[in-house]
């Protein structure tokens, strides 16, 4: 175990996480689901974009020690949301270096060359993912006359919910949504936010 890794996931939207070592189990991370109209109104950045590359640095934190990142550089095709530039840098919690590291289920894993939709919040260490894995859409392009779409991986990720005063836990099964239409509400609900006033950058705890 890479106990001088230690250390707990850091999300607002977490009720539980588990797995915590490389390679990763089954587990998955309990989180409460967030509505694609609040990320939009609520993302500190949108940005549609194609992954250029990851890597993994290692970075002391005073409370938890030494801890890996994987930092993920998109080439920006639009800005929905945010400061422009041609790049933007995610980072996320987690990485592997030399065959060990800290795996976080529900975190995104950006792979080199596919196109996505993210939608950002600030953190201490930078941009990261806003609801972790919910907040990250791959754009996956039509072929022979199908139109493109987007679509999100939540194999890891398990959505509680409250009925009768109990909480229940669930898997979702994610249905493919067409690209334009998703980018058009996108865009205007980011709009009706902007419109209402500045957005205020949240920290994680």
């Amino acid at each position: 175990m890479l106990a001088q890794w230690g250390g707990t996931m850091r999300s607002l939207f977490v009720v539980a996480t588990l797995t915590l070592l490389l390679p990763a189990s089954a587990s998955a991370t309990v989180m409460v689901e967030v509505p694609l109209e609040d990320m939009a109104r609520d993302a500190d950045a949108i940005v549609v974009g194609r992954v250029l590359r990851s890597e993994v640095q290692l970075r002391v934190d005073p409370v938890r020690g030494v801890e890996p990142h994987t930092l993920t550089t998109l080439a920006v095709g639009e800005w929905i949301v945010g400061p422009g530039g041609a790049t933007v840098v995610i980072d996320e919690l987690g990485g592997e270096v030399q065959g060990r590291g800290l795996a976080v289920a529900g975190v995104p894993v950006y792979h080199r060359g596919e196109e996505v939709v993210v939608f950002l919040e600030r953190a201490p260490t930078g941009l990261r993912t806003y609801a972790m894995a919910q907040g990250r859409f791959e754009i996956r392009r039509g072929i022979g006359g199908v139109p493109d779409h987007v679509f999100r991986d939540l194999s890891e990720v398990a959505f509680a919910s409250w009925s009768g005063g109990r909480m229940r836990v669930g898997e979702r099964s994610e249905v493919p949504v067409s690209l334009g239409i998703f980018l058009e509400y996108v865009r205007r609900i980011a709009s009706y936010g902007a419109a209402s006033g500045p957005r205020a950058g949240r920290v994680a705890r």
